[in-house]
Formats: structure tokens, sequence, C-alpha cells
């Protein structure tokens, strides 16, 4: 294996035995809806940079190094009691097609690169939760597979028919992450 692989393992580890101890040291769930939401861009962030170079071929197994890595640690952290949410308005995967509060904040956070965060309330499934909003942005990496739509790998064309997330540029709001901790 490379030294790009376990540099990466290493990353991904160390993040996540810092979150770990910190929940078990009984954070708020405040500092864990911050906490998370950091994780999550600085992984997939990471695995990016790391498994994606210009002109490499993008194949389902490099997919699965990246987003594959991120989606099991949300699994994860979802074990942990908290509910995150990713949304676009251009969306590869219909579950993750915001809504039109969710598009509204994207905007917003589009139109104001200082906005950095948001804090609200939601409500999933009768329950009440204080909800950490942070907007993900596009990396020269992300290119690979969001760039120009005809050149993305075929086999996502093919798994994602109704595919939107292509076409970005380096620096474009890519869309938002939430993650929301049961309120106390």
């Amino acid at each position: 294996m490379s030294k790009r692989f376990f540099a990466a393992l290493a990353v991904v580890a160390l993040a996540g035995l810092s979150v770990q101890a910190a929940a078990e040291e009984g954070m708020d769930g405040r500092l864990k809806a911050e906490k998370y939401a950091a994780e999550i861009i600085e992984m997939r962030s990471s695995l990016a940079r790391t498994f994606i170079k210009p002109g490499m071929e993008i194949t389902e197994e490099t997919f699965k190094k990246v987003c594959g890595a991120v989606g099991k640690r949300v699994q994860e952290m979802t074990a942990e009691g908290v509910v995150v949410r990713h949304a676009a308005v251009k969306f590869r995967n219909p579950k993750n097609e915001a809504t039109a509060e969710e598009t509204e904040l994207i905007g917003e956070f589009d139109r104001d690169r200082d906005f950095k965060e948001m804090w609200d309330t939601a409500t999933v499934e009768g329950k009440s939760y204080l909800r950490y909003t942070r907007p993900i942005f596009v990396e020269d990496a992300c290119l690979a597979c969001h760039g120009p739509a005809e050149t993305r790998p075929a086999w996502i064309a093919e798994k994602y028919p109704t595919d939107r997330a292509y076409d970005f540029n380096s620096g474009d709001i890519r869309g938002i992450v939430s993650v929301m901790a049961p309120e106390e």
C-alpha cells in the first residue's frame, strides 16, 4: 500500500479518536455538533487531496476511499445519537436534494463568504434537535467528479442517472452539512 494511503488513514484515525474521546468525556450537543461537522468536512478534503490527483482515472474504488469512507464515518456518528444531513441544490444522490429552506441557506452561504456557520433548531421525526450547519466548498480534487459533465467518470453517470452535481469550479459552494444533536 502507498504512503498516501497510510497518511490518510492516520488522519482519519486521529480525527476519529479525538472525536470519540471528546464524546466519552460527556461533551454537550453543541460541541459535539461543531466537532462532527468539522471532522466530516476535513475528512472529505483530506481524503480527496490524498487519493485524487490531476489527470488520474477515478474508479469506484477511488470513490469508496473518499466518499465511502466519509459515509461510513457519518454512520458511526449517527450511532452516537446525532443526525447528519448533507444537502445540495446540484445533488448527485436524490436523498441529498436540498429542501426549500436548505436551498435558501446554501444561497446565503454562497453570497456571504464571511457567513461560516449557522445554529438553529430542527424537528426530525417528532424529536427536537439543536442543528449546526456549515457550507461545503468545491476544491480542486473535487473537480475529478464534479467538474464538467462530459469529464465525469462514466460509472457515475450510469450509477446516478439524475446526477446534477457537476459543472462546478474550485471555490464554488457544493452544499451544506448539518449535524443535529438532541436538545438536552
